[in-house]
């Protein structure tokens, strides 16, 4: 929740970042700016480049997400370019600060006490500017100092662009995408323009290990008459260990494809990297065949990820693999999932 002892100085900064965050809108880039209308701001302090990304329309659910790092960017772009790689919750794993406009009941709970405190009401409308930290592994939180520092000198360079891109619309796209303009300031604080190659970067690799005495364990089971949906999905469980920023939860959740019936429901976290999650699910899918009393003849899946993964231990287990669209049978289970903990948090608040 947003504390009501905040100071005096950080009341002022958050009051700029608004402001700010009101001029940009006023001046409405969304017209002319894009995806494509990108730059990096390489801001004093930070050992990487901030890159600035403006998404939405004009006067509807409008953005700029300020992507911290050349791994950030990296996913910002090819996931938007790939609407497979978009699932539910995938802004989740890419660490940035958004700027959102969005109405009143878009709202978190800490936002709307911030608000209160800085006396802003809300609006009906998409009208709401809402500053959310993003770090994978955790819920959407208020930028803590160090990101509100950033966000003033990178609002700054935000404004100034966008005007300069409404008189030259090619300005950002000249070189783009193999090279990226850049900010940058020189040791008196004056800013200027520079081109710079786009990092490649690619995907984050998954090391995935498994215990080869399990895995002969599941062998020698008899295989089970059973198709499995499959998938790791996202929950609206929130772990606070620390009171502060919560934690978030995904759940490995496995069902009988024919009567719903979850088979095995395993929680994990993010909070050391997405990548290091889902190098968990093997090992822990044995333990689900071990718990089962052998392995299912189908599994059924519907992510380029879960394939990947699947794959290795598809070489030493018998169950045959099947890509589907839709997962019908799990979605359910995941509503009412989602469901169940909503309404027992709701209870305990």
């Amino acid at each position: 929740m947003a504390s009501n002892n905040r100071t005096s100085q950080e009341k002022a900064q958050w009051q700029r970042l608004y402001a700010m965050a009101e001029r940009l809108d006023q001046l409405d880039p969304w017209q002319w700016m894009g995806v494509a209308d990108c730059f990096g701001i390489e801001v004093p302090g930070w050992d990487e480049p901030c890159f600035v990304v403006f998404g939405g329309q004009s006067k509807s659910f409008r953005n700029v997400r300020f992507l911290l790092g050349w791994k950030a960017f990296y996913d910002l772009v090819t996931r938007l370019a790939d609407a497979t790689k978009q699932v539910p919750t995938w802004l989740l794993e890419i660490r940035m600060i958004e700027l959102l406009f969005v109405s009143a009941d878009l709202l978190f709970e800490h936002e709307q006490a911030l608000l209160k405190i800085l006396k802003r009401p809300a609006d009906a409308a998409c009208a709401t500017p809402v500053f959310r930290s993003i770090i994978p592994g955790y819920h959407p939180w208020l930028p803590e100092e160090r990101e509100r520092d950033l966000l003033e000198a990178v609002l700054y360079q935000a404004y100034g662009m966008a005007m300069r891109v409404e008189a030259d619309g090619q300005l950002l796209k000249a070189r783009f995408p193999r090279e990226i303009l850049m900010r940058r300031a020189d040791a008196h604080g004056v800013w200027s323009d520079t081109w710079s190659p786009v990092k490649e970067v690619g995907d984050e690799e998954v090391e995935v290990r498994i215990e080869s005495k399990r895995l002969q364990t599941i062998r020698a089971l008899p295989l089970k008459p059973v198709t499995m949906q499959l998938d790791l999905l996202f929950t609206p469980l929130q772990i606070m260990p620390d009171g502060q920023r919560p934690q978030t939860a995904y759940v490995l959740l496995a069902v009988d494809a024919q009567s719903g019936f979850i088979l095995a429901g395993e929680l994990l976290q993010a909070t050391e990297g997405i990548a290091h999650m889902w190098a968990q699910i093997p090992e822990r899918l044995l333990e689900i065949f071990d718990r089962l009393g052998g392995c299912p003849a189908m599994i059924e899946i519907s992510t380029d990820r879960m394939a990947n993964l699947l794959r290795p231990l598809g070489e030493f287990l018998p169950f045959k693999m099947v890509r589907r669209e839709r997962l019908a049978m799990l979605e359910d289970a995941r509503e009412h999932l989602s469901a169940y903990i909503t309404q027992q948090e709701k209870r305990e608040t």
